[in-house]
């Protein structure tokens, strides 16, 4: 696959040494945005939520693909946070989005991704809007609505520009 098959989407600037941890699910969509930041020149790093103990087998599947991936993928146990009032923290979503944040914070990254479908834009002021995609994918943007301004400005979709078909290719590309 070539370089050319990347729309330059604002990210293709940032240097070897910008970091982001992915929201890791075991998808081969989530697969395809860990390869596209890569190629950005991120350093990328995984990370699996864990809101519940029943979700534990997902957790080591989820981590046995990153591992696939070659990269570094920890799980966060984050069930305090889907106990949290929904005032606080919204929907299963928004606790997921908070752990992967902290998880951040922590480890020193800037920014955090996920492979939904759905584009980020940030206007003159500097705020960041959520936007679905321009593709023709499902939209997910929906399911991501409620996540606050702080994890807007800091998110990353790299599927927001492509097509169902496309990702498929590129995981094709990519021997996901």
């Amino acid at each position: 696959m070539s370089d050319a098959f990347l729309p330059g989407n604002g990210f293709d600037t940032y240097e070897t040494q910008d970091k982001v941890l992915v929201s890791m699910d075991g998808s081969v969509d989530c697969g395809v945005a860990v390869r596209i930041l890569q190629q950005q020149g991120f350093g990328v790093a995984g990370a699996v939520v864990q809101l519940a103990a029943d979700q534990s087998a997902w957790a080591a599947a989820a981590r046995q693909a990153a591992e696939a991936l070659g990269i570094e993928c920890i799980v966060l146990k984050a069930e305090a946070l889907a106990d949290q009032p929904s005032e606080v923290l919204g929907s299963g979503n928004d606790a997921r989005f908070a752990a992967l944040l902290t998880a951040a914070d922590k480890l020193g990254i800037q920014y955090i991704a996920s492979g939904r479908y759905a584009r980020i834009e940030t206007d003159a002021q500097g705020m960041s809007h959520l936007f679905a995609p321009e593709s023709g994918a499902p939209d997910e943007s929906g399911k991501l609505a409620a996540l606050p301004p702080e994890i807007l400005s800091r998110l990353i979709l790299p599927l927001g520009d492509f097509a169902p078909e496309d990702v498929a290719e590129m995981a094709e590309d990519f021997k996901l």
